[in-house]
């Protein structure tokens, strides 16, 4: 985002540019799909028809004028495979999200412990869910990154569950350095670790 946004300077020195990538107060999906990079699917996650929903969105606020994409049309038709695999009933009706419901939100978000319905859905789960992505039909055109800063580490792909259990607050620190995965933090991770099954 910064080599962009680094670029749209080189095209106008004037010109002023806000980066956000889940960074700030920022509907980010609603202005993907503004513009033309996908629409919020049933399972209120961006899904775009040739790409798939498994990427991180990036926007740029600039007040540099350019020529602009219109926005996506909603692609999900009479499909409810999002709906149907969700374990815990997160999706209350299409394009509804209950929170309170999600496994991401408390493997990720929540500061309280999470409550028994949920514990029972994590099926080794500790940080997020992406089963209402894993069944979507357009995720069947994703390409993993050529990114290796998206790659996981040989290390942290060696870990097996006996070395989640006993993991050390350091190890955490190293595995995760350069990873939002600390933003959540040991103390919250290792809470999850000890109630999944």
């Amino acid at each position: 985002m910064n080599l962009l946004a680094g670029y749209l300077g080189k095209l106008d020195p004037d010109c002023k540019t806000s980066i956000f990538v889940d960074s700030g107060p920022v509907l980010e999906k609603a202005w993907a799909q503004r513009t033309g990079v996908g629409w919020q699917g049933k399972n209120t996650l961006l899904i775009n028809k040739n790409a798939g929903s498994f990427f991180f969105i990036g926007i740029i606020f600039t007040d540099l004028v350019a020529d602009y994409d219109l926005p996506e049309q909603d692609h999900c038709g009479t499909c409810t495979k999002c709906l149907d695999a969700c374990p815990t009933g997160a999706l209350t009706a299409p394009y509804e999200l209950d929170p309170s419901r999600c496994i991401a939100y408390h493997t990720i978000e929540a500061h309280e412990e999470i409550p028994s319905e949920i514990i029972k859905n994590l099926n080794d789960r500790i940080f997020g869910c992406d089963i209402c992505q894993d069944v979507c039909p357009f995720n069947r055109f994703s390409i993993p990154t050529n990114e290796l800063g998206f790659h996981p580490s040989p290390a942290l792909l060696s870990m097996r569950k006996k070395d989640w259990q006993s993991l050390s607050k350091e190890k955490f620190n190293s595995l995760f350095k350069n990873s939002s995965i600390k933003r959540t933090g040991y103390d919250k991770i290792m809470s999850t670790i000890r109630v999944t099954k």
